[in-house]
């Protein structure tokens, strides 16, 4: 994992341009489920990015980051969350009269999970001694897509309205046997800043 982390710090490092960004969004379930008065939780992120051209119409970006995802039940009263470690490989993005729409899809390393049942908990917690190094990734990892529709202020500054999507294959109530996935996810608004290049 430190191996993989300094490859892409060192990567990101030798692009020609970078960003920062910070989004805060609503979160909850997506499907069909039998959880008790499903709702929402504030969903978080932020993401360091590379290989951003601000100033081509047509982009390709490279990003990492660390987010906040799941749902509240019974009317508010619990929270069920999960912070992850995720790369977006593929990353697309429209620039239209300072106008951007973009597209991307990634996958995330679940670090932690809260309120989840204990058998998934336990999962995530004491490792795979019980279980295939492979079904232990599965149930450690996640899926996630998204869409932005923002505006550039300024050439270092863009405003964007965002839709975020992840989903986890886990049995994530009842028996994780019951093989039932979580798919969350909502709306947001997401704060983005274009680092000037300074060669080293």
């Amino acid at each position: 994992m430190q191996r993989v982390l300094i490859l892409i710090l060192l990567v990101c490092g030798l692009s020609s341009a970078a960003f920062l960004d910070v989004e805060f969004k609503d979160s909850r379930l997506q499907t069909d489920n039998e959880v008790c008065e499903p709702g929402g939780i504030l969903g978080f992120g932020i993401e360091f990015g590379a290989f951003n051209e601000p100033k081509q119409m047509v982009d390709y970006t490279l990003a990492i980051g660390i987010s906040r995802f799941g749902y509240s039940h019974s009317n508010g009263d619990m929270s069920v969350s999960v912070w992850d470690f995720y790369i977006k490989p593929l990353v697309w993005s429209i620039t239209v009269r300072q106008f951007v729409f973009e597209i991307n899809f990634g996958f995330g390393f679940i670090l932690s999970m809260n309120n989840f049942n204990r058998e998934m908990e336990d999962v995530v917690k004491n490792g795979y001694d019980n279980w295939g190094f492979l079904q232990y990734l599965g149930h450690r990892s996640n899926f996630r897509y998204g869409y932005r529709l923002g505006y550039r202020i300024t050439e270092q500054m863009q405003v964007s309205l965002v839709a975020n999507y992840q989903y986890i294959w886990c049995g994530w109530y009842g028996s994780s046997s019951v093989g039932r996935h979580m798919f969350t996810g909502g709306w947001g608004l997401n704060f983005q800043w274009n680092i000037p290049w300074i060669p080293f």
